[in-house]
């Protein structure tokens, strides 16, 4: 302990003996640490703001369906035997909601301009208990106006079509039994969510007027949002095992892998980005260790021949290089923190075009604490393995050849 205490004032000593040195190492590794701290928890926000408004608007949790529905929506894969499905479903109201739809390809067309798209026939009432849907509307209201074929379109939507509110849209769907049915609608809302994709693809329109012109009273698909997200999986086992029938129960993996695929993908580049920057940081504590070594031959050779031991040399250097990043990393650490509590409050505009990702033009970057955590543990590890290097070549020197020449 007496030794540990002696090799820790040592070092102490040591790094302030060239200040100069000292406090440019140190302020490179809080700079480092700190763009660290934002990176990570900025790409973090990002992934999960992502998939948290994929599941608020548009999947939820888990969806059901006929086999093969979500292939090219036909309107005959529909439920036959939804009134089993919402029993059940019901029964577990303390678990989760639920929201039935009819989903199906149409045509919409304005006197300028027409375009295809997927009309999902929703209850209001519903919706709103799975979606969040209605907090993106930039004009009008939520179906208020229910006997006048009310439909929900997108800011996008209404920008091609020349559309305002009130105005009057045909929607044009192959029906039941293969024909072509047409129905007038009036616009009584425009949303604008962060998902450009999604907007240019989905108009809203009711269950019920829906079906007057699909021919059928059916569901396409029922959406689920659980009250405790940590329960999925569980929860989908247990729905697609009590359902009987040809149906399919999916999560909101298996309804947007590409979403799956993103999230993971912004945590592998979160880590690599990490490791880089850390790998930089620590390239420079090598070269200052290093110069460290090459001065202080004749210092580690007298201190080798005064009783020093091998060890307690190596102890030395370990201390010193770890000493310099801890304080660089925990400046590091609080700055990046300070930071991202700053932009969280006031917004870190990215721009317009990563809205076709789905992703928010402005986001507000949060603090994860498992980031600081991975962080904290790979500047560890790689401040250990770094250093490692300069003290072996401190821990092979020989006093009578570092004091030859004095």
């Amino acid at each position: 302990m007496r030794a540990m205490n002696t090799t820790t004032r040592l070092a102490w000593k040591n790094i302030r003996r060239n200040k100069t040195r000292s406090v440019i190492f140190i302020t490179a590794a809080v700079l480092g640490v700190a763009l660290a701290v934002l990176s990570l928890n900025l790409m973090k926000t990002i992934s999960t703001q992502r998939l948290e408004d994929s599941i608020s608007i548009q999947t939820g949790h888990l969806q059901i369906h006929k086999p093969g529905f979500t292939d090219n929506y036909e309107v005959g894969l529909h439920l036959d035997n939804e009134e089993s499905i919402t029993k059940y479903l019901t029964s577990r109201s303390n678990e989760l909601r639920y929201a039935k739809r009819q989903v199906i390809n149409a045509m919409l067309a304005s006197p300028e301009n027409s375009i295809i798209g997927t009309i999902k026939g929703v209850i209001p009432e519903k919706e709103k208990q799975i979606s969040v849907l209605q907090d993106y509307l930039v004009k009008g209201s939520w179906f208020e106006n229910k006997g006048d074929n009310p439909i929900l379109i997108s800011r996008k939507t209404a920008e091609k079509l020349g559309l305002q509110l009130d105005a009057k849209v045909i929607i044009t769907v192959s029906n039941i039994h293969d024909e072509l049915e047409g129905a007038a609608f009036r616009v009584c809302g425009i949303y604008e969510t962060p998902n450009a994709q999604f907007d240019e693809q989905n108009a809203f329109v009711q269950f019920d007027d829906l079906s007057q012109i699909t021919g059928t009273s059916h569901a396409h698909e029922i959406a689920i949002r659980l009250n405790n997200e940590q329960e999925l999986e569980g929860i989908q086992e247990e729905i697609s095992g009590a359902l009987k029938g040809n149906l399919q129960v999916r999560d909101w993996k298996q309804l947007l892998p590409e979403l799956y695929a993103f999230s993971g993908f912004t945590d592998l580049v979160s880590v690599l980005f990490t490791i880089i920057i850390l790998l930089g940081l620590g390239f420079g504590l090598l070269n200052t260790m290093n110069m460290i070594v090459q001065e202080r031959t004749r210092e580690i050779g007298m201190l080798r021949a005064i009783g020093q031991s091998e060890g307690a040399v190596f102890q030395l250097l370990l201390k010193e290089s770890g000493i310099m990043m801890f304080i660089g990393a925990f400046i590091g650490v609080v700055l990046g923190v300070a930071v991202v509590l700053v932009t969280n409050r006031t917004g870190l505009n990215l721009g317009d075009g990563l809205g076709t990702l789905g992703i928010r033009s402005t986001t507000y970057p949060r603090i994860f604490f498992d980031q600081l955590i991975m962080l904290v543990v790979l500047t560890f590890i790689i401040t250990l393995i770094i250093s490692i290097l300069p003290a072996s070549r401190a821990y092979k020197i020989e006093p009578s050849k570092a004091l030859k020449d004095l």
